[in-house]
Formats: structure tokens, C-alpha cells, sequence
């Protein structure tokens, strides 16, 4: 299962899409609002290679504990197949 990061910022209609979506399809995220937390830019710039919000940021839990490198995308329309594709499987793996 994946464990969903959210980068936002109040003022882009695209995260507040994302929002939406995560939350009516009940979704848990962490979310972290760059406009009120200015030091998680550089994380997401690191994770992403950009400032671009929102940064959608999936990590895998893992049996063994190993690090896996995150799936990370930047904003929700380019990236919807890919996103959607994810948050389904999130979804599948709550109701189980």
C-alpha cells in the first residue's frame, strides 16, 4: 500500500482539485501547505525537481522495511491517468 503526500498551496485551483478528490473518495494524505509551512518547499523541489504544486508524492510500505524510491508528480491534470491509476489501488488495498 502507498502513503500519499500532498504539496499545496491555498491559492491553486489544481490543489484544491486534489483535495476534493481525496477527500470524497476518503482517501488519507498528508498534506503540507507550503504557504504555511515555507521550509517543505525545499523537500518537495528535492522529491520532484520542482516547485510545481501540487506535488503528489507516493511511497510504498514495504514488508521488509526497505527504502524505495517515491512515485512523484507534479500537478494533477498532466498527471491524471497516472495519479488516478494510484489512488484506485489505494482504494482497493483500504476496503481489503
Amino acid at each position: 500500500m502507498y502513503n500519499l503526500t500532498l504539496y499545496t498551496h491555498p491559492w491553486c485551483s489544481d490543489c484544491q482539485e486534489s483535495k476534493k478528490i481525496l477527500n470524497k473518495s476518503g482517501i488519507p494524505y498528508t498534506e503540507h501547505n507550503l504557504n504555511e509551512d515555507p521550509g517543505k518547499e525545499a523537500k518537495l523541489k528535492k522529491l520532484t525537481g520542482s516547485r510545481v504544486v501540487p506535488g503528489w508524492v507516493f511511497r510504498k510500505n514495504t514488508l521488509l522495511g526497505k527504502i524505495q524510491k517515491p512515485k512523484v508528480y507534479t500537478g494533477y491534470e498532466r498527471n491524471r491517468t497516472e495519479i488516478n491509476t494510484l489512488l484506485s489501488e489505494m482504494k482497493s488495498t483500504q476496503r481489503n
